[in-house]
Order: C-alpha cells, then sequence, then structure tokens
C-alpha cells in the first residue's frame, strides 16, 4: 500500500529509534528465508516492534530502578505488591473527588434545581464540549466570572441554566443541522482569582439546538471562553414504559407477587389475562438486564446505583465503558425502554482501552473502579481550566506507557496521591495519569486515570497483531526496511 509515501512523522517515534529498529528488523530480514515476509508471519510481529524501538527506555528505567529501592508506599506499575492491593477494598473517601475538593474550600452553595418542561423552547447561553455529557453528571469549569455574573443580573438568579452542546457527536442523518446537547445549572461557586471563577454545574435534561439559531462565535468551555454565544434550544422528551406484566393487578392474588415459590404462577395467572405471549413480555423486562449490570458493576466496587428509570439509564451509561457509537445511540434516543435494551446488549462484551492516536491497547475494562462515588468515569479540571474526562483503573498493560515530567501533588483531583502525566509508550502521546499514594492508609497504593479525549473503547476482539497499533507507522517502518533491503 503505497497511498502514504511521507516519511514517518516524527512525532511518532523519534528518528534515533527508528534507525535502530530499522537496523534490527534488516538484520533478521536477511538471517532468515523469505525476508520481510517471513518477519510478518512471526507471532507478535508488532509487540517485537515495540520491544525493538523502546529498548532503550526500558533499559534505562531498569538500572534507574535498582539503584532507587523501591518502597512498599511507591509500588512498580506491574509489581507483585500492586496486585496484592487489587484484592483489597478502596480506603479512600470517594466523596472527595466528587466535590471536585481540589478547587479549595472556599465554595459558596447556589440553591435550587429548575427543570424546564418537555418540548419546550428557551434562549440561554451556550457552550460546546469535547465530550457527551448525560444528565445526572457534574461538569466542573472555570470561566470569566464575568459572563455568568451578567446573567445573573439578567435572570435574577445564581443557579443559572446554560447549554452545552457536543459537536463532534454526529447528528443523524435525517437533522444534519441539529446539535445535541444538555442543559446544566450552577450550583456552586468559589472565589474569584485572575478573573477566573470555579463553578460545578450539573446536567439536567437533554436539548436539540438548531445551528441556524446560534447566535454569536460557539466557544468550548473548555478554554476560558471570553464572549457569549446563545441559542434556542429545545427540551427532549424522555418516555418510560412500565414492564408489562407490573401493569396487571391481579386484585386478590397480588399478595402472592413478591413471594418467591409463587412468582412463576403468578407469572402464568397474568399471561392469561394479556394477549401478549411469554416471549414478547419478557423482551420488554428490564429486571434481568439490571440485575446483571449491577453483578457487573459489583467487580468494579460501584454501589451507588440509582432507583429511577430515566436516571438509571443515563447512569448505566457512563459506568458501563460503551463504545462511542452506542454512547451516541443511547443520547439520541427518548424512550428510556430502548435505552436500556441498548445497553443490555453490551453487558456480555469484553472491552478494552486502546490509543486514539495510534490504536495500541492500554488497559482492560475489567481493571475499571470507582475512586469517585459518581462513578468510574468523571469530569475533573486541570488549573488551566481544561475539563478532562478520567476514566480510574486499577492498572495499565505491561509496557504500554511511559512517562513526561515530574511527579506533583498540586491541584491533585484525588486528595492524598500524587499524579504523574503517562504517555502511550508507541506513539509518545498524552493518556493520562498514574496516581500514586503520598499520604499511609490509602488503598489502591498505584491506580491510572486514562484521558477520555486520548483513548477508546472497542472490544477485545480488536486486539490482532497488525492491529495493535498505528497500520500507518507500520507500514512507513516495513517500506524502510524494504529499502534498505534493496
Amino acid at each position: 500500500d503505497d497511498s502514504d509515501m511521507e516519511a514517518m512523522p516524527r512525532w511518532m517515534i523519534p528518528a534515533n529509534r527508528v534507525r535502530s529498529a530499522v537496523d534490527m528488523l534488516v538484520s533478521q530480514a536477511r538471517n532468515q528465508d523469505g525476508g520481510i515476509s517471513s518477519l510478518l508471519r512471526r507471532e507478535n510481529f508488532l509487540q517485537r516492534v515495540r520491544s525493538m524501538v523502546f529498548s532503550q527506555d526500558r533499559i534505562r528505567n531498569r538500572v534507574n530502578h535498582e539503584a532507587n529501592a523501591v518502597t512498599e508506599d511507591s509500588p512498580e506499575v506491574d509489581s507483585p505488591a500492586m496486585d496484592a492491593e487489587l484484592d483489597q477494598d478502596v480506603r479512600f473517601d470517594t466523596n472527595l473527588p466528587a466535590e471536585h475538593s481540589y478547587f479549595g474550600n472556599n465554595l459558596n452553595r447556589v440553591p435550587g434545581v429548575d427543570y424546564l418542561e418537555v418540548g419546550s423552547t428557551h434562549r440561554m447561553l451556550i457552550f460546546m464540549h469535547q465530550h457527551i455529557l448525560f444528565p445526572g453528571e457534574v461538569l466542573p469549569f472555570m470561566i470569566d466570572g464575568s459572563i455568568i455574573d451578567e446573567e445573573v443580573n439578567d435572570t435574577g438568579r445564581d443557579g443559572v441554566i446554560f447549554g452545552v452542546g457536543f459537536p463532534l457527536m454526529q447528528p443523524p442523518d435525517d437533522n444534519p443541522h441539529k446539535l445535541y446537547g444538555v442543559t446544566c445549572q450552577i450550583y456552586e461557586k468559589g472565589e474569584s482569582g485572575n478573573q477566573l471563577v470555579f463553578y460545578k454545574s450539573r446536567a439536567l435534561q437533554r436539548i436539540v439546538i438548531n445551528c441556524d439559531d446560534i447566535q454569536g462565535p460557539p466557544q468550548y468551555i473548555a478554554r476560558n471562553p471570553n464572549m457569549k454565544c446563545y441559542s434556542k434550544v429545545k427540551i427532549l422528551p424522555e418516555y418510560y414504559l412500565p414492564e408489562p406484566l407490573k401493569c396487571i393487578d391481579m386484585g386478590s392474588l397480588n399478595r402472592f407477587r413478591d413471594i418467591p415459590s409463587m412468582q412463576d404462577k403468578f407469572q402464568r395467572y397474568q399471561l392469561t389475562s394479556t394477549p401478549w405471549p411469554l416471549d414478547a413480555c419478557q423482551e420488554y423486562s428490564f429486571a434481568d438486564i439490571i440485575e446483571k449490570a449491577r453483578k457487573k458493576l459489583e467487580i468494579h466496587k460501584i454501589d451507588t446505583m440509582p432507583r429511577c428509570p430515566i436516571q438509571l439509564s443515563f447512569w448505566l451509561v457512563r459506568n458501563l465503558h460503551l463504545t462511542e457509537k452506542m454512547m451516541r445511540l443511547t443520547f439520541l434516543t427518548d424512550s428510556v425502554n430502548t435505552r436500556l435494551q441498548l445497553i443490555g446488549t453490551t453487558l456480555k462484551q469484553e472491552s478494552i482501552f486502546y490509543c486514539r492516536y495510534c490504536n495500541s491497547s492500554l488497559a482492560s475494562c475489567s481493571d475499571l473502579f470507582a475512586m469517585s462515588k459518581h462513578g468510574v468515569q468523571t469530569q475533573y479540571c486541570n488549573p488551566a481550566g481544561y475539563i478532562h474526562e478520567t476514566n480510574t483503573v486499577y492498572r495499565v498493560i505491561p509496557h504500554a506507557i511511559g512517562y513526561s515530567g515530574e511527579p506533583s501533588t498540586e491541584f491533585s483531583w484525588f486528595p492524598g496521591y500524587q499524579w504523574h502525566i503517562i504517555i502511550c509508550k508507541f506513539c509518545a502521546q498524552h493518556v493520562g495519569w498514574e496516581f500514586k499514594a503520598v499520604e499511609p492508609d490509602l488503598a489502591p497504593k498505584v491506580f491510572f486515570g486514562l484521558a477520555g479525549s486520548s483513548v477508546r473503547i472497542g472490544r477485545t476482539s480488536e486486539r490482532t497483531p497488525t492491529n495493535n497499533g498505528s497500520n500507518y507507522v507500520v507500514r512507513n517502518l516495513l517500506r524502510l526496511v524494504s529499502r534498505e533491503l534493496e
């Protein structure tokens, strides 16, 4: 495939490492019958390429690790100490990340939660966001305080409602000029600093925006917007139909409804009074879906499942690590029943986190766990105002990551932990952070936060020797080897 004849991008792999990897592959090809073809036929080809490219890093890291004795409070990524830690309960106040305490203690509560009438249209301040938010999620952000203060003066209330649109979420084919999003309401604000004010808001309702109604330049809420943008937004509905058999009142027989030994017989009595077969009723029953989801989330130490079907459908989307395509489908449907059915189709799938830049596998979704009471995936804000959608996992795949910069405890999203930027070992792009406990009696001692903008979720079946990393990089690397052999 000669569709991209350019040289390998410098940001992918440093030139000296490329040269070293090419020399080693050329040597192997010359010592075997079949040349390059023989290399491709061997198992774990891409893993061996990665080992060649980053062998110098590993040697240097190994020497540094041997020179610096590792204590029990700072275990290695793949050390036995960490594996032992995985079997213990989380000894950390998960309310702290949920309260975004890194903003400081000088935060004032803004009273009131306002839900707007379904189907109504409202003109409001809007921002853009690079991630999809679902109702119930908390969105922390920093912004020029004058923008919100003017809204407070205009509306006469502190709990300002604004819209957040998702331009990266492709709209349905029949609505190409629509922009989908959510309404958010401010519920807490902090003191001003450098004209920026800390705010916490909560997503309330799904909305749709007609792009022709947008007035002003749309700006991303994570990039310190300094101008206002308004638009008309329409509040989308949430339809929920109770399960068919639960709507049937059997009068005096209702006392047998909750007796385990009588449930099957009671169900047969119910079916005789309907024109529906059992299979049709079970298709719209969500008790099994919810129970399976609950058992799956127990593995991730999540026990805060809401009871309201509407809230539950949104909450499951954020905690069951769905693919981007499935998240889009669940967001666009107005039916809670359909949303729960879509979620049910994913419960048996095994998923993995891939690097969004080079498609290299980083971590297994089975290692997700909740360091926040809001679940395994939460929005956090850094000192520059950039909002990161963060997935917390116990560990990453061995040798999948490297480190950048120095560790720090400043503005830590998890009090008592220091953070250290991690990069993909294959393409050197930022993919998240390592968090290591600096205070005693915290567990886990080490965990990782994967940035939603840098990773994607895919099925485990995608892991093959040829697409476990960037095909672009591999093709160019092999092209260099071929030239050397000629």
